[in-house]
């Protein structure tokens, strides 16, 4: 039998909405421990490449930089920031997690996993001595005046896409959508460009090349397929909630998503979402602080029995 623990909190995920609930919920005085996979507290900031500037807090020169700061502030936490402490299994109706051989219960159970990349398995990333890329942003001009294709219609994919035909690049961009799905003043910024075929209905079907990418094969929804020439890809798909440990315990959406009320209650008593794991959810750091908070104010109610 696994090592029994009681809090009042016990919170999945030490991203920027864990660690603002952590920290809440310890100044309420509350008995709390969260856990992170990562050993490291920050969950999806050392993805961020560039400089985050919308957060009022200050100004940060990419996302490990902001990841810094956020980890300072969770000092005061002490060893209730458990890192490098994969939770494997989660019970949402009994409120328990088990990590390792310990099973650790609440009074409250906080879901902030966020969301995890996707990847093509015909495209991994790095393949092609780097010609495959799913973070054009790292990558600075090394596409400039090639050939290249851009999968996704988004704003992260568009937005990339007017980038690389700005500086030269012929830009095939393919999604599986009819129409893109990105903002409309980016779209319109996209039917403007010369330098971009929009390729709604495709998707990858195989990369060629040897050391170097040299095509990208696409398939369309009617079975048509399209050989490409490119010598870099760049992959933009939407990131899916990291939801699979609670699947069929609380409400999802479509996409995976926890839906929670205004509170961020689940559809699951004493158990409450935060952050971009939340449906409909604003993935911005300043979003995931804030619902951190509101989360913690949501468990001090349900543990008042003023749900």
């Amino acid at each position: 039998m696994p090592a029994e623990h009681r809090h009042d909190v016990v919170i999945v995920g030490g991203g920027a909405a864990g660690v603002s609930c952590a920290l809440e919920c310890i100044d309420v005085r509350l008995d709390t421990v969260l856990f992170e996979a990562q050993d490291r507290a920050g969950g999806q900031l050392s993805e961020i490449p560039h400089s985050v500037r919308n957060v009022a807090a200050g100004r940060f020169a990419s996302g490990p930089a902001l990841r810094d700061a956020l980890e300072a502030s969770a000092a005061i936490l002490g060893p209730r920031l458990e890192v490098a402490r994969a939770v494997s299994r989660i019970d949402a109706v009994e409120r328990w997690v088990e990590v390792d051989s310990e099973r650790c219960h609440a009074r409250v159970l906080v879901l902030a996993m966020g969301t995890r990349r996707q990847q093509l398995s015909a495209a991994p990333d790095g393949a092609f001595g780097g010609d495959v890329t799913y973070q054009l942003e790292a990558r600075g001009d090394r596409f400039a005046g090639q050939d290249v294709v851009v999968i996704g219609g988004g704003d992260s994919a568009t937005l990339d896409a007017l980038e690389l035909a700005r500086a030269g690049s012929a830009v095939a961009l393919a999604h599986r959508s009819a129409t893109l799905t990105a903002r409309d003043d980016i779209v319109d910024q996209i039917r403007r460009e010369p330098g971009i075929e929009d390729l709604p209905g495709w998707q990858i079907e195989s990369l060629e090349g040897d050391a170097h990418l040299e095509a990208v094969v696409l398939r369309h929804a009617d079975g048509r397929q399209r050989c490409v020439p490119a010598g870099g890809l760049v992959v933009k798909i939407a990131r899916v909630p990291d939801t699979e440990l609670v699947r069929g315990q609380v409400e999802l959406d479509r996409s995976g998503a926890i839906v929670v009320d205004p509170g961020l209650h689940t559809s699951r008593e004493g158990v409450i979402a935060a952050g971009d794991v939340v449906a409909d959810a604003y993935p911005r750091v300043a979003t995931a602080l804030g619902q951190g908070v509101l989360a913690a104010r949501s468990v001090l109610r349900h543990l008042q029995g003023r749900t």
